[in-house]
């Protein structure tokens, strides 16, 4: 059984701004020293080219899976940024995200994820029924 993780914002705690074009790698939580990336793979079970997550130009990270482990670290090469993060439950409802982004646990899933909307810094991600992101700050898009 695989863990599945879902697709987030990759957001800078200090300043609320979102990290761009950064790559990433997946850490069991009790590897403290950030010495062995776990393997990855995307939904389809397919392996991530060298165990790699990226947050591309809209500083998201993809939805992804990792076999033996329910929550991760996800941290950059020079460990600047680094998240735990925890699985989403496997269940039908799940299965139904994956393909369509405005079902009730895709909107469940990004409240549970998203920062408070009252924050001057607030990052909303709206995804469509294509499943490309955009992301929008302040009513603007990024």
């Amino acid at each position: 059984m695989a863990f599945t993780f879902p697709a987030m914002v990759a957001e800078d705690p200090a300043t609320n701004a979102v990290v761009k074009n950064v790559s990433f790698q997946v850490y069991a939580v009790t590897d403290t020293s950030f010495s062995t990336p776990l393997p990855i793979t995307d939904t389809f079970n397919n392996p991530l080219a060298g165990g790699i997550l990226n947050s591309g130009t809209k500083g998201v990270f993809p939805q992804f899976q990792q076999a033996t482990n329910s929550t991760v670290v996800i941290a950059d090469a020079t460990k600047v940024y680094a998240w735990t993060i925890n699985c989403v439950q496997q269940d039908s409802a799940i299965s139904s995200f994956i393909n369509t982004p405005g079902s009730a646990t895709a909107a469940a899933l990004n409240a549970t994820y998203a920062p408070a909307s009252g924050s001057p810094n607030y990052v909303h991600a709206v995804v469509d029924s294509s499943g490309g992101v955009t992301l929008y700050q302040n009513g603007v898009e990024l």
